[in-house]
């Protein structure tokens, strides 16, 4: 099972549906669009702008003087100066019809650039995590007792301080009446808060009577649609702001009978030196 499908079921809206959407949620379109995208997207807007605007001057031939030809480019490339507020003072506007564009133009010109400056300044402003979690999840006896468990660790040189994490259970059943639903259960943990999340944090999930998981073998897991969701939750101690990161999980991603490799590397004297994270997904099998 895919699990970016069973997050993110398709819904059909109407076009008109559609369109309203997409320009009351302008902002939210913007923020999460990719950098690449986003200055793509500008690039496109800036050079349609400057070529409906020098079609415009090249309609009347006389509207900008100091032209070194009469050609299309001259008249989108005095569009570019006005709409960046350049000006070289080489070519300007000498008719009525002119000075009115450059006065268009320029107004577009001055909200252009404070949109685009506010809208990156919002992304980057934005407060992303670096919180990796293990691309494995695994079944193993913990302290006795069957639990599921998985890692996490900060990437950033800093401390996640409160951090927080919740464990979800999103599953598809069907009713006593024969509809199909999906149902969500919160698995309990056996320490969801940590004072501060500096380097690494095995979430554990003890799998006892009140444990969904437990009513479920390893062979109806297989054959379930369902997904394991993390969410964690902290502040970012240099920058004072809330951060949040989720994974999931679905049946292709439990090891069962398997152990995680020991972060915490040796020195030559035989201590613990360092934690090494790239080891984060590693698991050894215990049946071998």
């Amino acid at each position: 099972m895919d699990k970016n499908n069973f997050m993110t079921t398709p819904v059909k809206r109407s076009s008109t549906s559609l369109f309203s959407n997409a320009f009351i949620d302008f902002y939210h379109l913007v923020v999460r669009m990719s950098w690449p995208r986003f200055l793509a997207s500008f690039v496109a807007v800036f050079f349609a702008i400057n070529l409906l605007f020098g079609f415009m001057y090249s309609l009347q031939d006389d509207s900008i003087a100091g032209l070194k030809s009469i050609g299309f480019l001259e008249y989108f490339f005095f569009s570019v100066q006005t709409l960046a507020t350049i000006g070289y003072g080489s070519m300007y506007p000498q008719t009525l019809y002119g000075h009115i564009l450059v006065t268009i133009e320029a107004m577009v010109g001055l909200l252009g650039i404070g949109m685009f400056a506010a809208l990156a300044f919002a992304r980057i402003s934005l407060p992303r995590s670096r919180v990796v979690f293990s691309n494995t999840a695994i079944v193993n006896n913990f302290e006795g007792q069957p639990a599921l468990m998985f890692r996490m660790a900060n990437e950033r040189n800093n401390r996640i301080i409160g951090a927080e994490v919740e464990l979800s259970l999103f599953i598809q059943e069907i009713t006593k009446e024969g509809n199909s639903i999906r149902r969500i259960y919160d698995l309990s943990l056996a320490r969801n808060h940590t004072p501060m999340l500096a380097l690494t944090w095995l979430v554990i999930h003890p799998i006892d009577e009140k444990s969904p998981l437990s009513k479920l073998s390893q062979e109806e897991l297989s054959k379930a649609d369902f997904a394991l969701v993390a969410t964690v939750k902290g502040l970012d101690e240099t920058v004072s702001q809330t951060i949040h990161s989720n994974h999931t999980y679905t049946f292709e991603d439990i090891r069962w009978n398997h152990r995680f490799v020991d972060l915490f590397c040796t020195n030559e004297f035989g201590m613990k030196a360092f934690i090494d994270q790239t080891l984060i997904h590693d698991t050894t099998d215990e049946a071998i």
